[in-house]
């Protein structure tokens, strides 16, 4: 790995996580640091030397010095440091890595992948399949003065079903959707925290401070569909309990032990599907629907579960054979625990890689073809045919470049 060397920085230790942060001792980077988590308390000792990052670090970070302004990371969840970030992705990436660390140590049997919100103290946690919309509502619902948002992100769950709030900002993706309200928009521009073109934190009045506890009332699956009223499904157990297993961050022992905290959790609470596609229509619908102090409220109809086949997006087109391709700027392979996800600066762990897709990934290190990357892996997979092998190399590096990992150079090779 090619290791970056920093200079002696400011050890940031954040209450409840055992590892520090070595930053360097920069106004502005600090400034949105403070902006975004303004209530999780930590403590700076300055003049630190370089840490031994994943034993005593997460991350450091120091200047780039080739473009003023910038900086460059290295984290022990990344297989590869990021280069020029701006102050804004600087911060995000920080916070990514203290949210992984955090939920490394938690004990709290449960930490959702998730956002929430509380109305007059129900906390109900928002979840659902990629792409559904989760941040941009969660973000929506800061313009709600009667709301306290808790995270759309992270939320740790005590073994008594409380959920706690970590006092991180909402990161919401810009620019806002075309249909989104002039009064979102004012709100948005107004609360505007450390911002590039791609991702914008919102930090609003409405946050939930660091430590913040209220028992966790419901569980709200998004099913975002195309020229839809707003409306509420009951949830098939089994679908409810796969999206909680699946967005859980936690550690257990066992599978079995997983399943078990999980169903008993989401056996003490209001399970629903929002069907939506209009954002102020499903802002309304759920302040209205949890507006009672149990269950949903009596003037609002729950429609039956129905079959219910989460939208999924059409398979990318794969490559073209001869297309040269490289990373993208920013795009790295990051590892928690056994597992390795393609991740972007920015995004929680986006996608989840078999060993194939990371030997491909391992592969493009230098720009390439998918016949070259074929030739690589039929070295090592040697009973796959050799036309299957380069098809499923095309697709998965399709399905790569649909995502934003991979770009196309300007030639392909001839020949």
């Amino acid at each position: 790995m090619d290791t970056v060397v920093p200079a002696a920085c400011l050890a940031l230790r954040f209450a409840g996580v055992g590892k520090h942060l070595c930053i360097p001792d920069d106004p502005e980077l600090l400034g949105g640091i403070d902006q975004v988590i303004p209530s999780w308390q930590y403590t700076r000792q300055p003049g630190q030397q370089p840490c031994n990052l994943g034993d005593e670090c997460v991350v450091r970070v120091r200047h780039n010095l080739q473009q003023a302004g910038t900086f460059d990371i290295e984290s022990a969840y990344l297989d590869e440091p990021l280069r020029g970030l701006p102050m804004a992705s600087a911060v995000c990436a920080v916070v990514a890595d203290l949210l992984e660390a955090f939920s490394e140590q938690a004990t709290t049997p449960i930490v959702f992948h998730a956002g929430a919100f509380a109305i007059d103290n129900r906390l109900i946690a928002i979840t659902g399949p990629g792409r559904a919309g989760k941040s941009t509502l969660i973000s929506r619902l800061c313009a709600e003065p009667k709301l306290q948002v808790f995270c759309d992100d992270v939320l740790p769950v005590g073994p008594q079903g409380e959920g706690i709030a970590l006092g991180v900002s909402p990161r919401l993706r810009l620019p806002l959707p075309a249909d989104s309200s002039e009064a979102f928009r004012q709100m948005v521009a107004r609360h505007l925290g450390p911002h590039d073109s791609r991702y914008g934190y919102v930090c609003p009045a409405t946050l939930a401070p660091h430590g913040t506890h209220l028992p966790l009332s419901a569980l709200v699956v998004l099913d975002r569909q195309a020229d839809t009223p707003a409306r509420l499904h009951h949830i098939q157990q089994d679908d409810g309990l796969f999206y909680a297993l699946q967005q859980n961050m936690g550690h257990f022992e066992s599978p079995g032990e997983a399943l078990a905290a999980t169903q008993a959790l989401l056996g003490g609470i209001t399970c629903v599907r929002l069907v939506y596609s209009n954002l102020e229509e499903a802002v309304q619908l759920l302040q209205q629907a949890f507006s009672s102090p149990t269950g949903i409220a009596p003037d609002v109809q729950v429609h039956d579960a129905g079959h219910w086949n989460p939208l999924k997006a059409a398979a990318p087109k794969p490559v073209n054979s001869k297309q040269i391709f490289s990373r993208t700027a920013g795009a790295t392979l990051r590892r928690v625990g056994e597992t390795a996800f393609l991740w972007r600066n920015g995004e929680h762990c986006v996608w989840r890689l078999n060993a194939v897709a990371q030997a491909v990934w391992g592969i493009l290190e230098i720009p390439g073809t998918a016949i070259e990357v074929t030739e690589v892996l039929a070295e090592i997979f040697v009973q796959v045919p050799r036309k299957k092998l380069e098809a499923d190399v095309r697709s998965m590096m399709g399905m790569m470049r649909e995502e934003g990992f991979l770009v196309e150079s300007p030639q392909e090779l001839f020949g």
